[in-house]
């Protein structure tokens, strides 16, 4: 029986290049993003706000990859089942306003395991998914 696990996780110039490509896909949209890059229990390891990008995008950004990062998964994937009335309403308030389900969030993986996550914000959504899936595929075209 095991009683301990080694994680793995992203490393700085990781954290680097995922944000990299974040802002050039942002620059491509002819916006300006907040980007935040998260260990695997949501910890920042590199925020980074492009020049432009409202001051609210950076905690929006965040809270999307804490929220990638403790649930595994896309944030989008929770935006229909937290509406109100829906059955993972009150998500937010059970977790202390952390939660988000806004789109944008995504989980990092690197040879199939979890390893961090990413969160982009200051588009709309569509494009801070674009934005966050260009991150992802910069980061596996590097390792």
């Amino acid at each position: 029986m095991h009683l301990t696990h080694t994680n793995s996780e992203l490393t700085r110039k990781a954290a680097q290049i995922l944000v990299h490509a974040a802002h050039q896909a942002a620059f491509s949209e002819g916006i300006a993003v907040a980007v935040v890059v998260v260990d695997t229990g949501g910890h920042p390891i590199l925020v980074d706000r492009m020049d432009g990008a409202a001051t609210c995008a950076a905690p929006l950004a965040q809270s999307k990859a804490e929220t990638a990062a403790a649930t595994q998964a896309s944030t989008e994937v929770w935006f229909n089942s937290t509406q109100p009335g829906a059955a993972d309403w009150g998500m937010n308030m059970v977790l202390g306003g952390k939660f988000n389900a806004m789109p944008g969030g995504l989980p990092v993986e690197v040879g199939g395991a979890f390893v961090g996550a990413i969160g982009v914000s200051g588009g709309a959504a569509s494009q801070d998914v674009l934005c966050a899936r260009a991150a992802l595929a910069a980061l596996a075209e590097a390792v």
